[in-house]
């Protein structure tokens, strides 16, 4: 899909909400937060099948190679790179989805929330 197709630039979070407005509006998607909030968990537990065929995939490899376990994992994430993407692209769209119906500017929310993280310490169990 060329730039052309789409409403806007696409090139920031407020194109991104702005674009899934538009698509709703096209589409006659159901608004519903609740159903949406259920889409997105179904979409999530898509990424989880993903990554359960890659785990496999680099176990398995793990076991015919003598190659570091992260050698393996990444070769393994290269076969289903273009599939996990496609399955977080939807995820994310669902999320853009959320804030709009929520009302909740995303890129505004996500850098207050990361300002936050900076400034926040983590405790790690190791």
């Amino acid at each position: 899909m060329s730039d052309s197709e789409f409403p806007n630039e696409m090139r920031t979070l407020a194109d991104l909400q702005a674009f899934h407005r538009w698509l709703d509006e096209q589409k006659q998607f159901d608004p519903d937060i609740m159903f949406n909030m259920v889409l997105l968990t179904g979409e999530i537990g898509e990424v989880a099948e993903v990554l359960k065929r890659v785990r496999k995939k680099a176990r398995g490899l793990q076991k015919r190679q003598d190659e570091p376990a992260g050698v393996n994992l990444q070769s393994a994430l290269a076969d289903y790179r273009e599939e996990l993407g496609a399955e977080l692209a939807d995820c994310l769209g669902y999320i853009f989805k959320l804030a709009n119906y929520a009302g909740v500017d995303l890129q505004e929310a996500y850098l207050k929330k990361m300002a936050i993280n900076m400034r926040r310490n983590w405790h790690t169990t190791e």
